[in-house]
């Protein structure tokens, strides 16, 4: 399998989907605007072609988990689990890829989306594709 975003994004949200319960909204894409809390699927961070094998890539792709910003970091830590559960429920997101496998969480930082305040993190997948 080669890298391809439009393959793995929405089979990534669909893993998260039934973790969350309907209480959190899921983005296969980031949007111009959200309600928090939300889980974003981000935009690739590193591509690597032919690492395993011809035609196997491996990508990091970051899943921005965004709450309140006020009291926000339990909110936060809520949704990182969920996306690791979500992973470990499905490493192969359906088929849609070899294996995923969360790589850790970076860059808690403020962020102002459609004029609103929020709290957001990184959790950084390692994907095999």
């Amino acid at each position: 399998m080669t890298w391809t975003r439009s393959t793995v994004a929405p089979a990534l949200a669909d893993a998260i989907e039934p973790v969350a319960d309907g209480s959190i909204t899921i983005y296969d894409a980031p949007p111009s605007t959200l309600n928090a809390p939300a889980v974003v699927v981000g935009h690739v961070l590193d591509v690597t072609y032919a690492t395993a094998g011809l035609g196997v890539d491996t990508v990091q792709l970051p899943v921005i988990c965004i709450g309140p910003l006020w009291d926000g970091e339990d909110v936060l830590e809520e949704l990182i689990g969920l996306v690791r559960s979500a992973i470990r429920a499905d490493p192969q997101l359906g088929g849609a890829v070899g294996g995923v496998t969360p790589n850790g969480e970076r860059n808690w930082r403020a962020v102002k989306i459609g004029g609103a305040d929020f709290m957001a993190v990184d959790v950084v997948l390692d994907i095999t594709q």
